[in-house]
């Protein structure tokens, strides 16, 4: 008997004896010892981190997740999708610019790292789009919170709009 055969032999068998999906779940987890897949951590990256000047976007990043966070650089390069030596490349030249910590305080506004990970965004395009779209801010207020000028978060942002319509 193939695997599909029996596996809809089994949920009938238990739709019949009335069975609810949630005891349904819990005795396939006790007879085969399922664990619930552990999630990854999802590292928020707060706003403030722009807060210091003279970094790129990716350098900053870099920076705070390997020295704040405390992750590997081969374990941020996973994160941000990208080739861990342009990873360790960015992460010494953020490393010459400035040697200290990142000033990173709590902040009102973050975002996931793992929407770096999309390649078909810059980083910063990435970034912008998340803020403009998840917390609706205006041009001129995502421009103070992340250090830029507020033509230059328009034009990012419109260059982001005109790269994920072309992929639609």
């Amino acid at each position: 008997m193939d695997r599909e055969k029996a596996l809809r032999e089994f949920i009938l068998r238990y739709k019949k004896a009335n069975v609810s999906y949630d005891d349904f779940i819990k005795y396939v987890n006790e007879a085969y010892k399922l664990e619930p897949a552990e999630k990854p951590p999802v590292f928020s990256i707060p706003v403030s981190m722009f807060d210091n000047a003279g970094f790129s976007a990716l350098e900053a990043v870099v920076k705070y997740l390997h020295e704040n966070r405390g992750l590997r650089l081969v374990e941020v390069a996973k994160l941000l999708n990208r080739d861990q030596r342009a990873i360790g490349v960015t992460y010494r030249f953020a490393r010459k610019k400035m040697k200290p910590l990142l000033k990173a305080s709590v902040s009102k506004y973050s975002w996931p790292a793992s929407i770096i990970a999309n390649r078909k965004l810059s980083v910063l395009e990435s970034i912008v789009y998340y803020i403009k779209t998840t917390y609706k801010l205006s041009y001129h207020d995502i421009a103070f919170i992340i250090k830029r000028d507020d033509r230059t978060v328009w034009t990012v942002y419109t260059r982001a709009l005109k790269k994920l319509k072309k992929n639609f």
